[in-house]
């Protein structure tokens, strides 16, 4: 009988000590994912430029655009609004119609809220960081 009450305390500490290592895997996991991309629209023309992704989860190339776009975020979050809407949402539909473009693409902002471009085709990150730069008269990093 003593042999059970140490098996069964050893078991339980084997699956407490487990569960422990994979919550704490995937804590550090999600620390390593990229930070999300609001979906406010209504802070375009808060006086700050805004890049709007108009995204679309089911395209290659709407993904390969976010991913760029996390590459140079760090480096323009403090100047620049980094926006997203899902063309798979009513509300990103509306955007998309109201300024008459597709998906996967990016509309830039000034501080106003007036439309200064819009950014489609770029695949490469320092060419979008020049674009950036030039079209919101930013300064270069």
């Amino acid at each position: 009988m003593t042999l059970n009450k140490v098996q069964k305390g050893s078991a339980l500490r084997s699956t407490l000590i487990t569960v422990g290592i994979v919550v704490l895997a995937l804590a550090f996991a999600a620390t390593l994912l990229p930070r999300g991309f609001s979906d406010d629209l209504s802070r375009i023309g808060q006086g700050r430029p805004a890049v709007v992704l108009v995204h679309d989860k089911e395209a290659v190339a709407s993904l390969e655009l976010m991913t760029m776009l996390n590459e140079l975020r760090g480096d323009y979050e403090d100047r620049m609004e980094f926006l997203a809407t899902d063309v798979a949402t009513d509300e990103g539909r509306s955007f998309a119609q109201s300024q008459g473009v597709g998906s996967s693409l990016l509309v830039l902002f000034d501080g106003a809220g007036s439309r200064v471009a819009i950014i489609d085709g770029i695949r490469d990150p320092g060419i979008l960081r020049s674009t950036l730069e030039s079209r919101l008269d930013l300064p270069p990093s």
